[in-house]
């Protein structure tokens, strides 16, 4: 007997193939095609909804939120169920004995408990607490911050350290490697360094992600930095939330585009793919909007370098060589109320200083500060959103938004991106079909990161399922409103159990540790 039939719901099955109107059971954690009138326990009639394999965010970041309640709560209500994290080249582990002393302040801040080292026993941590499937990779900067002593000196003795870490947590079932080379203390790795990382990583089968070198004004030799990498390597590599910022770079898009697809002829055996979110604001740290050396003596460091009326003329000489427009930088972080929802410029005004001065004076109160930008054109976005190759991501916040002590704000495509997404290109625009848009969020980024019997509705495949109402489907998370729930999702089906049920959030925690270590042994 089935757990579950539904009913009269027009099936999107993941493929690029017509929806249609059949029966769907649900046997235990599979799902399988069934007649209409097999006998089930429940059956739930579809209304004529869209039925669609749960959707996949191939990208978030840190993973610390899984030790508290109600963690996915606002990815579930976008139809998510299966979360990769250890994106932009930060992940949970491994941690190197550099990296405890940060690790046990962020413990104290944010409340998670710190209590391990390995991947192995981060998912032993995790295991029993998840309402939705995850996985991660394996963060460079995570490798660099855990095994240098200086970060712009690396040492042999310490890359092959960092080799010994990352092939202990590809072992333990890590999907690959990731960068976040604006960041320090990645954004000092030459390239021979990221190679051989990449390659150990594709001995395995896993894939790279990168938050690229450069997003605006050298974009092209970042992507072409990233392509290089993959061809090296012989892996397949994944560019992370694609887009050129700054208005000097809007239109740039395209030539990317077609630098992609040209790999992808020369390389059909890896062709490489993106990820990009619905948005025209990016969200990060306000550091990294100063020159990259201020970096690299470290984060603690950069406090008494900022108090250096040399360093402030450094930073007011930045700004105007990138042309960042402090106007459309709004803080976000809150621990400050002087600071908490003003843009760079507003704040610089009311201190009677310089944009230069205003940056550092926010900066020495807090390193951490978030921000989000306004710098991207919507046409771009579009343009990268409707390629082929191209899959959504959330490009969720690094600290977890249930955190008992919040840290600022998130944006708001940690609630909304694929609510947004779906609003927008199949909604309004009608630039996709549902067929379309659902491809891209299930099937695509299932392939890319071989997620086994995952992103398809089809015989004997995991039944991660969401039941969507069209008319209802709806964001409501805002750039000053950002915790607010999507609407739309009518039941939603997490390895063949009931998360969220006729619009309401159950008590569950069916989300399994997805890993490849089977494949690999």
């Amino acid at each position: 007997m089935l757990d579950y039939l539904i009913l009269n719901a027009r099936v999107c099955t993941g493929r690029l193939e017509p929806a249609e109107t059949r029966p769907v059971g649900i046997k235990g954690q599979q799902v399988f095609w069934v007649e209409k009138d097999a006998p089930a326990r429940t059956t739930i009639d579809g209304h004529g909804h869209i039925l669609s394999p749960g959707f996949i965010d191939p990208h978030a970041s840190t993973g610390f939120g899984y030790f508290f309640p109600q963690a996915a709560d606002h990815k579930l209500y976008q139809g998510i169920t299966t979360e990769i994290f250890g994106n932009c080249g930060t992940s949970p582990a491994p941690i190197g004995p550099h990296l405890v002393g940060t690790m046990e302040r962020l413990s104290g801040e944010i409340g998670f408990p710190f209590e391990w080292r390995s991947l192995a026993e981060y998912f032993d941590q995790i295991r029993e607490r998840l309402q939705f499937n995850i996985a991660t990779l394996v963060g460079h900067s995570t490798l660099r911050g855990g095994y240098m002593a200086e970060w712009k000196e690396l040492q042999p003795a310490e890359l092959d350290q960092m080799k010994q870490a990352l092939r202990q947590a590809l072992q333990e079932g890590a999907l690959g490697f990731s960068t976040g080379l604006i960041y320090a203390p990645g954004c000092f790795a030459e390239l021979d360094e990221l190679v051989e990382l990449a390659r150990l990583t594709a001995e395995v089968g896993g894939v790279y992600a990168s938050h690229i070198r450069d997003e605006r004004n050298e974009i092209e030799a970042a992507v072409t930095e990233a392509l290089t990498i993959s061809e090296r390597a012989g892996i397949r590599t994944l560019i992370s939330h694609l887009k050129a910022a700054e208005k000097q770079n809007w239109g740039k898009i395209k030539l990317i585009l077609e630098m992609i697809e040209a790999f992808n002829l020369r390389h059909p055996e890896m062709p490489a793919a993106v990820d990009v979110y619905p948005y025209t604001a990016i969200s990060t740290k306000l550091r990294a909007f100063i020159p990259k050396d201020l970096l690299q003596d470290g984060i603690e460091a950069l406090r008494v370098k900022l108090q250096d009326p040399a360093v402030v003329a450094r930073i007011e000489d930045w700004i105007v060589l990138r042309d960042y427009d402090l106007s459309q930088m709004l803080i976000i972080s809150d621990e400050f109320p002087a600071y908490a929802a003003k843009t760079v410029d507003v704040i610089a005004a009311e201190q009677g200083i310089s944009e230069g001065a205003a940056m550092a004076q926010i900066l020495s109160h807090s390193t951490e500060t978030w921000i989000v930008y306004h710098c991207i054109n919507q046409a771009d976005i579009d343009r990268a959103i409707l390629w082929d190759k191209a899959m959504i991501c959330t490009d969720s916040w690094s600290y977890p938004i249930n955190a008992p002590a919040s840290i600022g704000q998130p944006h708001p495509r940690s609630y909304g991106a694929f609510t947004t997404y779906l609003e927008r290109y199949v909604k309004k625009l009608q630039a996709l079909s549902w067929e379309e848009a659902i491809h891209k969020i299930t099937y695509l980024p299932a392939e890319f990161f071989q997620l086994e019997r995952r992103g398809q509705i089809a015989d004997g495949y995991q039944a991660d399922l969401v039941l969507l109402d069209p008319e209802r489907l709806q964001a409501h998370a805002t750039y000053l409103h950002p915790r607010r729930l999507s609407e739309g999702v009518i039941n939603l089906w997490v390895n063949g159990q009931l998360v969220i049920r006729d619009g309401h959030m159950l008590d569950s925690t069916p989300g399994q540790i997805l890993t490849p270590t089977l494949q690999r042994v």
